[in-house]
């Protein structure tokens, strides 16, 4: 009996032991962050289509495994077809069944971002839980104005682009060696482009000098803009301006002789882009990487050349009012990354998202991994050849994909010596330069918050202005609509609520200068 005691004591000893070890293990497993769920984290966000020409998960990148190993938190990430984001943000969302972090344009969320939080789909960023990101908005009291609501909550981890020149990064683009070929000037005025795109027509028989989707951004030669707009603190819509007749009466005139491409209003990107590649027009519109460093890359025209065109002004030598200006938070699918209110791991995702505004966040967002995608020379982080030459072929943006998010968005903040480095050829520099000398920063409209009351109405109001407005803009430029009924045009504005709109926007910018 006494052998079958002892003989039990032993097993229930072991027993415990192998319960132990197990535990043990256990917590080891959760430690570590592979199958812990104290640093497990789900992610859902659009994949760049530069990522997507690689990768089918951002989970795949150099990127996403280096902040998995510095900050040992497990991602598992989840992306929406493209071009499918806002409809499977939506299902997603009236499930129920939430990923903690949602990277989305949260200014989209119906009722806005402060609704988001009252209906309990994502929490109030607590700043104190976030040291990086809180230091860098208390020594920018103006870019917390832009990320934080009326009532004063911050809903989201912002994409911030640290200096005023990342915030123009596109604008129009021309053929240079025309320009030299016909002993032209880069134009400023109308009348300096209508002298362009015509001996674009006639001296190089180009059916289409000028090709623009919308060619919104001549309204700056006649000092309006096609959207809404500040002047000195008052909102103004562009369309209601005096001299909005004048420029489209203009683009009427160049479509009738044949300088504005003939399908404008249902030109897609990838048609202007091989327009422009192939010599089938002179002049449109482009980014410094996307645009002119793609185009140049891929022409085979021995002596083929784009530089940026400024802004179209009044008179020659005047500094445009407008301009592609964006605001330093930009309103993106990628610039804000909530927490959503199902989230448990609340500690790993702020040390997740504040990663990317502390130094070195900053640095492996903007320029990958030291030793690979860059190294630090004398104090610059510059690009490998891995980025600038790669060994596989990949263009600059595709391999810079792998190991970084600065030519996209995220939870950190731009750094300019990536422009720096991206827009390297003469003529990018020059465009960079070209299109920011403007004053488009003090008429663009920051982010800006409508009363939940108002939400409704407004986003009914900008559809039904914002189409009909568009509708007639085409048929003016075509011709099919006569000038003789401008004015019921006009009324046509009024009748379908945007005097209401712009006392909205008002209210609301008001509310905004005092925050």
């Amino acid at each position: 009996m006494k052998n079958s005691k002892t003989i039990i004591k032993i097993v229930s000893a072991a027993l415990v032991a192998v319960m132990l070890v197990s535990l043990l293990a256990a917590c080891g497993e959760k430690s570590g962050g592979e199958q812990g769920t104290e640093n497990l984290l789900t992610y859902w966000s659009e994949l760049n289509s530069n990522v997507a020409v690689r990768f089918s998960n951002y989970s795949e990148t150099k990127l996403a495994k280096e902040l998995e190993k510095r900050l040992d938190i497990k991602i598992n990430y989840t992306h929406p077809p493209q071009g499918q984001s806002s409809e499977k943000f939506s299902i997603m969302v009236a499930s129920d069944e939430l990923p903690d972090i949602i990277e989305y344009n949260w200014l989209k969320y119906p009722g806005g971002p402060d609704k988001a939080i009252k209906e309990g789909v994502i929490r109030e960023i607590e700043l104190d839980k976030a040291p990086n990101l809180k230091k860098y908005l208390d020594e920018n009291p103006d870019i917390k104005k832009l990320v934080t609501t009326d009532s004063g909550k911050l809903f989201a981890f912002p994409f911030i682009r640290g200096d005023n020149s990342l915030c123009v990064s596109a604008g129009m683009i021309i053929r240079e060696d025309w320009l030299k070929e016909l002993n032209l000037e880069l134009p400023e005025t109308m009348d300096e482009w209508e002298t362009v795109l015509t001996a674009f027509k006639e001296k190089k028989g180009i059916e289409s000098p000028l090709c623009l989707r919308n060619p919104h951004y001549f309204a700056s030669a006649f000092d309006t803009s096609t959207t809404f707009y500040i002047d000195n603190r008052t909102i103004k819509y562009g369309y209601l301006d005096p001299q909005f007749k004048d420029y489209l009466m203009k683009l009427n005139d160049w479509y009738k002789k044949g300088l504005l491409d003939q399908s404008f209003a249902t030109l897609d990107a990838k048609t202007r882009e091989a327009k422009l590649l192939n010599g089938k027009t002179g002049a449109g519109y482009g980014s410094i990487g996307g645009g002119i460093g793609k185009l140049m890359a891929s022409a085979t025209e021995e002596g083929y050349s784009l530089v940026g065109a400024p802004i179209p002004v009044p008179s020659k030598g005047d500094v445009s009012r407008f301009g592609t200006y964006q605001n330093p938070v930009t309103a993106q699918n990628s610039a804000f990354c909530a927490i959503s209110t199902t989230c448990e791991n609340l500690d790993a995702a702020y040390k997740l998202l504040d990663y990317g505004y502390s130094e070195e966040g900053c640095i492996l967002y903007n320029f990958g991994i030291e030793g690979q995608s860059y190294n630090m020379i004398d104090g610059y982080p510059t690009y490998t050849e891995e980025i600038t030459n790669n060994a596989e072929g990949f263009a600059m943006t595709n391999a810079m994909a792998d190991y970084m998010r600065s030519f996209d968005g995220g939870p950190f903040i731009q750094d300019k010596r990536y422009m720096e480095q991206y827009g390297s050829l003469p003529q990018q520099k020059q465009a960079w330069e070209t299109w920011s000398r403007t004053n488009a920063d003090q008429t663009t409209l920051p982010h800006l918050y409508m009363k939940e009351e108002e939400r409704t109405d407004f986003a009914q109001l900008s559809a039904d202005v914002t189409t009909y407005a568009e509708e007639m803009f085409a048929k003016f430029i075509i011709g099919s609509e006569s000038f003789d009924k401008y004015d019921a045009f006009i009324a046509g504005l009024k009748s379908r609520g945007v005097d209401r709109l712009l006392a909205m926007y008002q209210s609301a910018y008001d509310r905004y200068l005092k925050k």
